[in-house]
């Protein structure tokens, strides 16, 4: 069982890579990473998200999301605020700008095989669940 769950996670890994490669020429015209992009694109299906929840749905560990969306602060692309409640913590979402950057980079990777694939491994995901 072991070696299944290992070629399960280096197939996982190889499908992330090309994917991220072929995908590499929408968000690199906006001068982003492929972490980056997951960022905004996580924030674009669930705006207003704390560090830790952005953290687990951009798959990055804390210290990496925080150098990031650094970065899209300063860009302008991500607005960092005070979480109302808990003023120990952030809630992070897209600025306009970074909505509409976002929405652009989305809709040119809306591509047929891009879709088959993504329901493809959600349907991988789901049952392993």
């Amino acid at each position: 069982m072991e070696t299944a769950v290992a070629d399960l996670a280096v197939l996982l890994a190889r499908a992330q890579r090309r994917i991220e490669r072929a995908l590499a020429e929408a968000y690199a015209e906006f001068d982003l990473t492929a972490e980056q992009w997951r960022i905004l694109s996580v924030l674009l299906d669930d705006p207003g998200q704390t560090m830790t929840r952005l953290a687990d749905g951009a798959a990055l560990p804390a210290g990496t999301l925080t150098r990031h969306v650094d970065r899209l602060v300063e860009r302008g692309l991500v607005l960092r605020k005070i979480h109302a409640e808990d003023k120990r913590r952030a809630v992070v979402a897209l600025s306009p700008v970074g909505a509409s950057a976002a929405r652009e980079i989305r809709g040119r990777q809306q591509t047929e095989a891009v879709a088959r694939v993504a329901r493809d491994l959600r349907a991988v995901l789901d049952t392993i669940a």
